[in-house]
Parts: structure tokens; sequence; C-alpha cells
């Protein structure tokens, strides 16, 4: 049986993101059949407000791959920006350091609980699909807001309930392939306006219109089988869901629902 409920945030966080092949794997799939062909790192990316001398962090930066938008972008270089690229992950703070060894920014392992810097330290404060993963996320949103500065904005992306997960949970529950699942998301575009009204005056919420349309199952399996959530999925089932996923195509496609969208949170005004 696979059963999610009995392992703690932390956990899922460390099984999901030591091995950067199933970060990559995961990735590319939503590369090579996701509909919104600006890409979803490109359409974030596009979002934050740079401005010359800002102090930036990114807390579960992951790979990092955001930041090659602004490494191959020289006017964005020329604003002479202070950034902190930060991760739970050793593996993944060592790879950051690794990829951009000759840029001018600093990395850090950071847990977004107890966040080692002053007060209002930040002008922008970047985390990306890492907030439905934190155990206590009131105190999480509060250790961001102390240390943002008061004219400065918190971005967030999320994922909803209505997404590529809740779609394999249902699909799972429909074969009777055994798997303990919370229907809930802990931070999902759903409840995230709510959690972080507690900590600041303006949200607003923005979707990244989204989905996949695969031609090739099996790749969505290998997708399936890479996540920390699904390490209980018995092999036996592979051929199961392979046919099963291949009588869900319409002319030939696969249509798996994503959704997707960015909070921007601040205390004074939004940008």
């Amino acid at each position: 049986m696979i059963d999610i409920t009995n392992m703690s945030n932390k956990t899922l966080v460390q099984e999901q993101y030591k091995n950067i092949n199933n970060l990559k794997l995961r990735k590319g799939l939503h590369e090579k059949y996701g509909t919104n062909k600006v890409g979803l790192h490109k359409w974030m990316f596009d979002q934050y407000p740079f401005c010359s001398k800002m102090k930036v962090l990114e807390l579960g930066s992951g790979r990092g791959e955001l930041w090659e938008y602004y490494f191959e972008n020289e006017e964005l270089k020329g604003y002479d920006m202070d950034i902190t690229l930060s991760d739970l992950s050793d593996g993944m703070v060592e790879h950051i350091r690794q990829s951009y060894s000759r840029e001018r920014i600093s990395v850090r392992k950071i847990d977004i609980l107890d966040i080692p810097y002053e007060n209002e330290a930040f002008d922008l404060i970047i985390a990306n699909a890492m907030l439905y993963h934190v155990k206590d996320i009131d105190l999480a949103l509060a250790e961001v807001r102390r240390v943002l500065k008061k004219n400065g904005v918190f971005y967030c992306s999320t994922s909803g309930e209505n997404g590529m997960i809740q779609y394999l949970y249902r699909a799972l529950d429909e074969l009777g392939i055994p798997c303990n699942h919370e229907s809930n998301i802990s931070f999902s575009l759903q409840n995230g306006m709510q959690l972080l009204k507690k900590q600041f005056n303006k949200v607003e919420r923005r979707d990244y219109e989204d989905a996949l349309e695969i031609d090739v199952v099996e790749d969505y399996l290998e997708y399936i089988y890479s996540m920390a959530s699904m390490q209980g999925l018995e092999q036996k089932y592979y051929s199961v869901l392979l046919d099963y996923f291949n009588s869900k195509k319409v002319n030939g496609y696969l249509h798996v629902p994503k959704e997707y969208g960015i909070f921007v949170a601040g205390e004074e005004y939004l940008r």
C-alpha cells in the first residue's frame, strides 16, 4: 500500500529532492508535454519586479534553474542585485554551488521555519512549489514576513486542488490500487490567499494556464514512479496503469489537468 499520510513533510521533501535525476525527469515531462509553450519557469521569472541593488532571497531553490534566465540576461545582471539561493537539501545546495560557481550569488542551506537573517533583510523573497511541504505553514509565513522589508514583496507559487496529483489519486482509486492520501493540500491556490492574509495586508493571485497532452504514456508512468509520495507503488501495477491511461486517450493524447499559479503578497503595495 502507498501510504503518504505516515510520512512527515520533511521526509517527503528529502526523498523527493535528494536525487537530482528525479527532479530533472519531472521537469522534462512538463517541458515535453505542457500546452503552455512559454514554460512555467520563464512565466514565473517574468513576474518578478527586479530592480537595481535589490536584495533577493529564494527559499527552496531546488536545482536553481529558475536563475538561468537571470544569468543569460546582461541587462538584469547589470542591476547588481544581492541574490541568495537556498534549499533544505544538501544535494540541491551543492548542485547550485557547482552550477553557478562563476556567478556572484550566495548559496545557503536554509529551513524556512528558521530563516537565519535579521528582520527586514530582503526586498524580494521567492518560494516556488515548496510551501505545501512545510509542516507549520503559519510559522513559515511569519518568518518570511519577518525578514521581508516593509515595502518588500513575497512571490510564492503553488498548485491547486484540481491538478495532476488529484488526477492520479482518482485513477488509483478507480483501479482499486491501495493508496492512503490526504484529500487537501496544506498550501494551495484554493487556501493560499487566506493563509497569506494572516501575515500580509495585500495579496494577489495570478494563474498559469497549462495542461499535459501526452502521447507516450510510459513517460507519464516514469514520472509517477519517480515521485516520493509514490515510492510504495509496486511495479506489478505498471501494466495496469499503462493500460488504464492509454484507454483514456482522446485522439491519441492523454489529457492530464494542471492547476498552478503564483501569489504576490506585501505589506504596503504589490509589484
